[in-house]
């Protein structure tokens, strides 16, 4: 999870806040059993209006590669006054017994 925060506290420094821009980032980490959502959201300038205009990076691949390690989903908000990327994971009994089932064939 901290080199997911890392990433993108990195990503909204680098691109939320051009020309020395004012903002805030705000960090955010909210569990209920085992369910868990990790957030990190900017008051930026957002991306762009045209979707051709932004590439996803290797930051971003970094971050849907840990998430997907974590067995967690990637759900990215961008509007003009801003970006919010939250990590949602939901417990599912019957993905975990899927993925233990997994791992004991493999071993």
């Amino acid at each position: 999870m901290a080199l997911i925060v890392t990433e993108l506290v990195i990503n909204a420094l680098k691109h939320a806040f051009p020309d020395d821009r004012m903002g805030r980032i705000q960090v955010d980490y909210c569990a209920r059993g085992a369910d868990w959502t990790l957030s990190v959201g900017d008051d930026g300038v957002g991306f762009s209006s045209h979707p051709g205009d932004t590439k996803p990076g290797l930051g971003t691949s970094i971050v849907q590669a840990l998430a997907k390690q974590l067995g967690a989903d990637v759900d990215v908000a961008s509007k003009t006054s801003g970006t919010k990327v939250a990590i949602v994971h939901t417990y599912t009994p019957a993905l975990v017994a899927q993925a233990t089932s997994q791992a004991n064939r493999a071993v």
